[in-house]
């Protein structure tokens, strides 16, 4: 009879390790979802539910621009100081450390004032 049970706690036990899995990995959120990182961009992340432990990629031409992780006030008059980090792959994962807000923003001239920026909070 021990053998019956076996069976379907090795199951229930798979089941728990698959879903704690993806809640320490988080969901992924391709910015822009299909059409990517791009200009007007900004206002994406309206209305949706970002957690601390999610992975924002960023997909763009990396010869036409980046992403830079900014604080609030680079952020808001669209420029890079020297303690930004800087992404420039054309497939960037940025998981989200910590709750709170997160900003980026594409360092090219001209992009941040076209919309290539958001603001996350996690």
């Amino acid at each position: 009879m021990a053998r019956g049970t076996i069976v379907p706690t090795l199951l229930v036990l798979l089941l728990a390790v698959c879903c704690a899995t993806s809640i320490v990995h988080g969901k992924e959120w391709i910015i822009g979802d299909n059409k990517g990182w791009r200009f007007g961009v900004s206002g994406w992340e309206n209305g949706k539910r970002i957690q601390s432990g999610d992975v924002l990629v960023f997909k763009y031409n990396p010869s036409m621009h980046n992403v830079v992780q900014v604080g609030e006030g680079d952020y808001n008059s669209c420029t890079v100081s020297g303690s930004s980090m800087a992404y420039t792959s054309g497939n960037d994962h940025i998981q989200l450390a910590r709750g709170g807000k997160a900003f980026f923003l594409c360092s090219i001239p001209g992009h941040c004032q076209r919309g290539m920026k958001i603001v996350v909070t996690a």
